[in-house]
């Protein structure tokens, strides 16, 4: 048996509660990496909810196996299974996943792009300001909401006058989110 499974199965019998937890969630990770072939195939092939369970068994791990897997899954059919990839692909935080997720904006669900636009706000890159604002004209305010929020997190000082705009014009949520962004634009 691995060494590492080895230890991570002794610490599942710890007096520690936290440590057990610890031990249980590593175990779990590493049995998910032995099962990519797996769980490449059910992306590939599976049912729809088959890909939703495999693309977040991916969620916590890093790589670039699991990198492609989620990008794969970015192409299929359900809307659900994309937008399950992006919130997985946003959580992984890796700058090389910005350019295939800025893609994702053009599709034609607003779900995929309140997915995006919300995943693209942990990003944090100001490189993201002028992408993000593009979404401000979208119809849905599902979609305006997480620009805003996205625009908040990420700080630039470039999103000041549409959230100003937002803060003052906006309804409900939209005009909230924005006064609450603009507390967070860089000074």
């Amino acid at each position: 048996m691995d060494k590492r499974k080895e230890i991570l199965i002794k610490a599942l019998k710890d007096a520690d509660e936290n440590i057990r937890k610890l031990a249980a969630e590593a175990l779990e990770k590493i049995e998910t990496r032995e099962r990519m072939e797996t769980i490449e195939k059910i992306i590939s092939e599976g049912e729809r909810l088959a890909k939703l369970r495999a693309v977040y068994a991916l969620n916590g791990l890093k790589g670039q196996k699991v990198i492609l897997l989620l990008l794969k899954a970015l192409k299929d059919q359900s809307e659900d299974v994309r937008a399950a990839a992006i919130r997985v692909l946003g959580k992984i935080g890796d700058a090389k996943i910005m350019s295939p997720l800025v893609e994702c904006l053009s599709d034609s669900s607003n779900i995929i792009k309140r997915a995006v636009v919300e995943a693209l706000g942990d990003f944090r890159d100001p490189r993201l300001t002028d992408t993000i604002m593009l979404m401000l004209k979208n119809e849905d305010s599902g979609v305006v909401e997480r620009a805003i929020d996205a625009l908040g997190k990420i700080g630039d000082k470039k999103a000041e006058d549409a959230l100003i705009y937002f803060a003052v014009k906006g309804s409900g949520n939209v005009r909230a989110n924005a006064i609450k962004a603009l507390g967070e634009i860089e000074v």
